[in-house]
């Protein structure tokens, strides 16, 4: 399972009265909530937002199966949610999550319940999630692109006082067009660890091959052995660094899965400490 960028929120303003007041999670809760879904099956980082308008977990989940299951488990045993009431909270997953974090960022109409601007409610819930260890490189990238793009808005906004100032439509223009190549960013982060993989992978083969080389035709002088060295060296570089442009520079997200799954095939990536493993690598 590749991890993915999802969220899972609760429109407080939709949704009856009796289910939006048992679902403002203050400061307390919160912390809480971080730290237990930080331990849950399917979770690699989460942080909460929490306003007037919403409540929304932002996962990075190694399995958006388990990940899901981890929030209503949570929603369930601490907010009493019944099954019915799962209805009404959304999930986003991949585009659509991460489309959704850059519009909430660069609505320049939303505030949060003391007033202040979204951008800042949302970098208060990014650094108390930081600050317990529950959210990496990921989600950090992501906000913090959120964050430049909506400064950006802001900015242009401010030097058109005067002209025609962009409509709310315009903006979310803006944030989807980012978004999107954004997206190509974090997908190339997303299969890094393949790429180390697949470098330990070919210096592996290198070494089996140029021993079995030195048995067949050697013994071999000591300057003879060191350029055989440097050549398997320079050919294991040149190929691993060949394929990982390739992996890299695949433009749709369903090409670029399906090389990255036919690397690990041809090259036995299969294993545990080989496959792809997220932020686990990105952390380090």
């Amino acid at each position: 399972m590749e991890p993915t960028l999802m969220v899972i929120g609760l429109n407080l303003r939709s949704a009856a009265a009796a289910v939006s007041e048992r679902f403002r999670i203050d400061d307390g809760q919160r912390r809480q909530a971080l730290l237990t879904l930080s331990r849950a099956e399917g979770v690699e980082e989460v942080l909460v937002l929490a306003t007037r308008d919403c409540t929304e977990f932002l996962l990075w989940a190694d399995d958006v199966s388990l990940a899901a299951n981890s929030v209503l488990h949570l929603l369930t045993s601490e907010y009493g949610l019944k099954m019915c009431e799962w209805q009404h909270f959304y999930r986003l997953l991949d585009d659509a999550a991460l489309l959704h974090v850059f519009s909430v960022a660069c609505d320049q109409e939303l505030t949060a319940d003391d007033g202040t601007g979204m951008v800042e409610k949302m970098q208060a819930a990014w650094l108390q999630a930081h600050e317990l260890g529950v959210s990496g490189n990921v989600l950090g990238s992501v906000l913090e692109k959120a964050f430049a793009v909506a400064e950006r808005i802001g900015n242009e906004s401010a030097q058109n006082t005067g002209n025609r100032a962009r409509t709310p439509a315009e903006e979310r223009g803006v944030a989807v067009a980012e978004a999107q190549g954004f997206r190509r960013t974090l997908l190339a982060g997303c299969i890094v660890p393949t790429i180390v993989a697949l470098r330990h992978r070919l210096d592996q083969i290198c070494r089996q091959e140029l021993d079995c080389f030195k048995e067949e035709c050697g013994p071999f002088s000591k300057d003879q052995d060191e350029i055989l060295q440097a050549v398997t060296t320079r050919l294991t570089q040149k190929i691993a660094g060949s394929l990982a442009h390739e992996l890299k520079e695949v433009p749709e997200k369903v090409e670029q899965e399906r090389m990255t799954a036919a690397v690990q095939r041809l090259f036995h990536l299969e294993t545990p400490d080989m496959a792809i493993a997220g932020t686990r690598y990105l952390r380090n």
